[in-house]
């Protein structure tokens, strides 16, 4: 019966999530029921958060685990810094959440610590917008760092491109637009996201992408006059900035979406640099290779904007997230159709728009 198998149908609602009440009347009785076999399991005697099997039955399932006031029953995926899980909780009775774990081997870096409670102070300020995947709580209870959020159906950008290899470009750009919508959001609000990679972006049933992982976001005052000892990022994706200590701005996030939407084009990161230290180099090395060569192929209008965008000198890069948005819609409204003539063409009503957005762009 799988990862299920503790809970029956009727204790579930038809997408298949469990009750919080169900589930908090167990815990204060101590044990759940096998929905196979119906005998009772004690709960302190379950490994949580792994696959198991009826000491009954044999009938294989997902141990859950109650973190704080959440109820953790499913995995959801993972990356490096811990695991996803999904989750009920009596605080959100309709929401089905994602809540994500601290992996013990991350707990010694005191930044991932910071970045993790970081999340729904600073995400607070960006809810109510559909491209971004607010942090509703996080803390630390039963030996536990955790964040919160709405779980996101859909398939994160980095399994999408394990999948595929290469997307094609009439899906990128409309990606691209919906994350430049989420970014001028936040930095309409005074903030800089700082943290965008594949591993950040989901990409919905209905084609919205959506941006989570506010852990690296701070204030852009914060990120134009840099104190942290601390180099924090996805090297691959990181404007080369920060890597020199140096002022942090809109420009740096179009670098950062230009790097991403390259390999979503070509299913491989501009740089191949097995380690931080070498790939820092190639970033702030005078002798860059050529981008040109690296852009082969890549439809021209857009292959020229992203060679502007993934410039070493942030000076010389688009300085405003409109300016990329602009341009963005106007190399979109001269693709070619998608080849699969069963893939959606009509996807102008897809395209955001930042007009009514208020704040600096």
């Amino acid at each position: 019966m799988g990862i299920g198998a503790l809970f029956s149908k009727s204790k579930t609602d038809q997408s298949g999530m469990p009750s919080a009440k169900y589930l908090n009347r167990c815990w204060d009785k101590g044990q759940l029921p096998c929905s196979s076999c119906k005998k009772k399991l004690s709960i302190s005697e379950m490994r949580p958060l792994q696959l198991q099997n009826c000491p009954h039955c044999d009938t294989p399932f997902f141990a859950p685990k109650k973190i704080a006031d959440y109820f953790l029953y499913e995995p959801a995926g993972g990356g490096g810094m811990g695991s996803v899980y999904k989750a009920v909780s009596l605080n959100f009775p309709e929401h089905l959440l994602a809540v994500k774990v601290l992996s013990r081997q991350e707990r010694s870096n005191p930044p991932n610590i910071h970045a993790l409670l970081n999340e729904a102070a600073v995400s607070a300020n960006f809810r109510e917008n559909e491209f971004i995947a607010s942090c509703l709580d996080s803390g630390f209870a039963d030996d536990e760092y955790f964040t919160v959020m709405d779980y996101i159906s859909g398939e994160r950008l980095d399994k999408r491109i394990e999948r595929l290899n290469q997307l094609p470009v009439q899906e990128v750009v409309p990606m691209a637009l919906h994350i430049l919508a989420a970014e001028q959001h936040i930095y309409a609000r005074g903030f800089l996201f700082r943290d965008l990679k594949p591993e950040n972006i989901i990409l919905n049933p209905n084609g919205y992408a959506v941006l989570l992982d506010f852990g690296l976001c701070i204030s852009r005052e914060q990120a134009f006059n840099p104190t942290d000892e601390f180099i924090s990022g996805s090297p691959y994706y990181l404007p080369p900035e920060r890597l020199l200590g140096n002022s942090e701005d809109a420009y740096s996030e179009l670098y950062s979406l230009g790097m991403v939407m390259f390999h979503a084009l070509t299913g491989r990161t501009y740089y191949d640099a097995d380690e931080l230290q070498s790939l820092a180099k190639r970033h702030v090395s005078k002798l860059r290779v050529s981008s040109a060569a690296k852009l082969e192929g890549i439809f021209p209008d857009l292959a020229l904007l992203m060679e502007k965008m993934i410039r070493q000198n942030p000076e010389e890069r688009p300085q405003t997230f409109t300016e990329v948005f602009e341009a963005m819609k106007q190399i979109y409204a001269v693709l070619p159709p998608m080849p699969d003539k069963n893939a959606k063409t009509d996807t102008a009503s897809m395209i955001p728009s930042l007009a009514g957005v208020t704040g600096p762009r």
